[in-house]
């Protein structure tokens, strides 16, 4: 019976500041807390995450298998990182991941990935972290992937990918532009396509007038690492790409899970990440996982 690839990701708490991950471009020498394992049934990937109250509020996809379908929960952990609490925070008739939570005028939003349902929603928290409504003035009619907003230069940026071409979703950046963040949106087409380096990862990190952004390296496999690329021009409303090509991030190695990451995120005085292992599973589970898909 023909064996078939399968990708698990397994999420973890970097125990150093975003800053310090970004500018020593490696994860090494970086203690790590791990997320609860999900078994073979499936995962927790795409962790962002919010200190509130003194405990950090981590947002992630759970991924099950069998439903061929992700939600998004949160962990909740305490000063120690001891877990207290995990929930499902949202679900949605289609697929949810990469839960973009961020901080605004006071109010808290998520930005999740939904492509398949045609748009790009905004959510806002009416009972953090447990409860949340869409923004109805939201417009970003386009299923972007892995869509990521910085407020920066006194405007609104979101950095994603088209999911159209198919393969356009592992190889090309688009940038859109507002004075609001419910829009209206002026997509300034596509800024970059390239494999190793253009589909959204993580959290933008400013320093002076340049932006390093998180961008995941497919150019292997799909989330085979993480690259920063680094973006200068946005106070003169024209972007554009600094030093060349993005520069990989320095992996440590991970024995359970050596290939790939997909994530890079900041939360306070650590970091989030996610990191990949790549199974191979019979055929009749492959087979109950399309006939999810197409139902």
């Amino acid at each position: 019976m023909k064996l078939f690839k399968m990708d698990y990701w397994r999420s973890a708490i970097l125990h150093a500041p975003f800053e310090q991950v970004i500018r020593q471009n490696s994860l090494d020498d970086i203690d790590m807390t791990f997320l609860p394992s999900c078994g073979k049934d499936g995962f927790l990937a795409d962790p962002f995450g919010l200190w509130d109250g003194g405990r950090l509020h981590v947002f992630a996809e759970y991924y099950d298998y069998s439903q061929a379908k992700g939600v998004i929960e949160v962990l909740i952990y305490d000063e120690s990182f001891a877990l207290q609490e995990r929930r499902c925070v949202l679900s949605e008739d289609w697929h949810l991941s990469y839960p973009y939570v961020f901080r605004h005028e006071g109010v808290t939003y998520m930005l999740p990935e939904a492509y398949k349902s045609g748009r790009l929603t905004l959510y806002k928290a009416t009972s953090f972290p447990y409860e949340w409504q869409r923004v109805p003035m939201f417009d970003f009619p386009i299923g972007a992937i892995d869509a990521t907003p910085l407020h920066y230069a006194g405007r609104w940026w979101l950095f994603w990918t088209p999911p159209a071409p198919k393969q356009a979703r592992q190889s090309t950046l688009h940038i859109a532009l507002a004075e609001e963040l419910t829009g209206p949106w002026c997509d300034m087409g596509h800024f970059l396509i390239d494999r190793s380096g253009a589909r959204p990862g993580g959290t933008p990190f400013v320093e002076g007038d340049e932006v390093f952004l998180p961008v995941q390296d497919c150019s292997e496999t799909y989330g085979g690492g993480i690259r920063l690329l680094r973006i200068s021009g946005f106070g003169k409303g024209r972007p554009s790409i600094c030093g060349g090509d993005s520069v990989p991030v320095h992996l440590p190695e991970i024995r359970d899970y050596p290939d790939g990451m997909h994530t890079l995120s900041a939360a306070g005085d650590v970091t989030l990440a996610d990191f990949k292992k790549i199974r191979r599973r019979l055929g009749p589970l492959l087979f109950n996982i399309k006939r999810q898909i197409l139902k």
